[in-house]
């Protein structure tokens, strides 16, 4: 198996999902969309404009927001190409700017979630609700309720026509959905690993100009009751998704 990963930040990599595709022996192209960079190689490598050599998609998080393409052309062409795996009936994985991006792929607003709701973000590990279509789907039929997954961003979408939501938060209802059989988005960071959630904790401090220990003072607790946890549930997830391939 085949598997491009198209990073939209450089902080905001695979993780876990890079990690247990490794272990099934899957191959990876990681192209760093918003510099057209493949980042094994360092080679100019802009995003692909068909699915041809590989067998599934995974989009990653980003600072910028989808409705920013006129300042970022690399969005269009994600757009475009998630639309062709789709089409082709290869699997599909938005996460987080991914999951905002499948949304706008498929016609559903993307905005900031000031303009709608009570927060202008979702910072931290927060517990899912999985709805009843997750326990019916073959990649989430056994999400354990109430799982926490870290979550960072300020935007959020609308659900794409013929998409079925699986799981919701009061905060921030749109949480996961699946559209087809294999297209997915996932507005949680699933990915996360415990070198990622360092490299946050300083991201974090220096955007809201607080001192290290403080972002750390409130982070540390959750990521030792709730990483484990979700590192479990990513790696289940990522070996059903890849089987979705066939």
């Amino acid at each position: 198996m085949h598997i491009l990963y198209l990073v939209n930040a450089l902080d905001s990599g695979p993780g876990v999902l890079l990690e247990e595709a490794a272990q099934a022996d899957a191959e990876a192209t990681l192209i760093h969309a918003p510099e057209a960079r493949d980042l094994v190689s360092g080679e100019i490598r802009d995003v692909p404009g068909d699915a041809e050599g590989f067998d599934g998609l995974v989009i990653l998080g980003g600072v910028m927001g989808v409705y920013e393409d006129d300042r970022h052309p690399f969005i269009e062409k994600t757009r475009r190409l998630l639309r062709v795996f789709h089409d082709e009936e290869k699997p599909v994985m938005g996460v987080c700017f991914g999951a905002q991006t499948v949304a706008s792929a498929f016609g559903a607003p993307v905005y900031p979630m000031k303009e709608k709701l009570d927060t202008h973000e979702e910072w931290g590990f927060l517990p899912q609700t999985w709805l009843d279509t997750a326990a019916a789907d073959p990649m989430l039929k056994d999400a354990p309720q109430g799982l926490s997954i870290m979550q960072w961003h300020g935007d959020t979408f609308d659900m794409p026509d013929g998409a079925v939501p699986l799981s919701t938060r009061a905060s921030c209802p749109n949480q996961a959905f699946r559209i087809g059989t294999r297209t997915y988005g996932f507005q949680f960071h699933l990915e996360m690993t415990r070198e990622g959630l360092d490299g946050w904790s300083g991201f974090r401090a220096r955007a809201l100009k607080k001192p290290l220990a403080e972002i750390e003072a409130l982070i540390e607790p959750q990521i030792a009751a709730h990483l484990g946890a979700q590192e479990e549930f990513a790696r289940r997830t990522m070996r059903r998704w890849m089987a979705l391939a066939g």
